[in-house]
């Protein structure tokens, strides 16, 4: 546990030394989907997040709200991944202006794709009112239900997963990856979560 518990920490020392390298590469705006960051913002923001994921990955217990200690490694995985996934996601970004000529936003559907797969296998394990999943507030006042709707959540993350992954080597329009991978899901398990508070309430 103790190894993974700076996997977040060595990805921020990465991030850095990967910037400091590139960062004459990087134009002073961003290109993205639906704008265009300031480069020392978008920087910034990755670097914010990364920060906050080494530092939350220390003491795990904070997030999953549980001392519990299988819990505790269940929540620690869960912060890895995301922090892997946001790690790729920068340097998939920045990649092209290196010369590297990739579809971004491919890999970053990918990406996303993968870590519903590798996450769905812990939702279920998630402690209740944990930092982490569905944070509805019916979800949230109701144990059972939390349960319940995290289960259906891991369970149909690695379908949906493997779906958006496969969608992206027939389907050229981004837009309708995320619909049918990322965007059914959520919907499916909010929907989903409403169906078990009303089961609950009337019994």
């Amino acid at each position: 546990m103790k190894i993974f518990k700076y996997l977040n920490m060595l990805l921020l020392i990465i991030f850095i030394v990967g910037t400091i390298i590139l960062y004459d590469n990087l134009p002073s705006e961003i290109i993205l989907v639906m704008q265009s960051p300031n480069r020392i913002i978008f920087i910034g923001v990755v670097f914010a997040i990364l920060l906050i994921l080494a530092f939350v990955s220390i003491y795990p217990q904070k997030i999953s709200r549980n001392k519990d200690i299988v819990r505790n490694e269940i929540t620690l995985i869960v912060l890895n991944l995301l922090g892997i996934g946001i790690f790729l996601y920068y340097f998939a970004v920045i990649a092209k202006y290196k010369g590297f000529q990739i579809d971004y936003l491919k890999v970053i559907i990918l990406i996303i794709g993968v870590l519903m797969i590798l996450i769905g296998n812990f939702l279920p394990q998630m402690p209740f009112r944990s930092r982490i999943g569905f944070k509805l507030p019916w979800i949230l006042k109701d144990k059972l239900c939390w349960q319940k709707t995290h289960r259906f959540a891991g369970f149909t993350a690695i379908p949906f997963g493997i779906i958006q992954c496969l969608l992206v080597l027939f389907v050229s329009n981004n837009n309708i990856i995320f619909m049918f991978g990322i965007g059914s899901w959520i919907l499916i398990v909010c929907i989903y979560s409403l169906f078990v508070r009303n089961n609950n309430r009337k019994n």
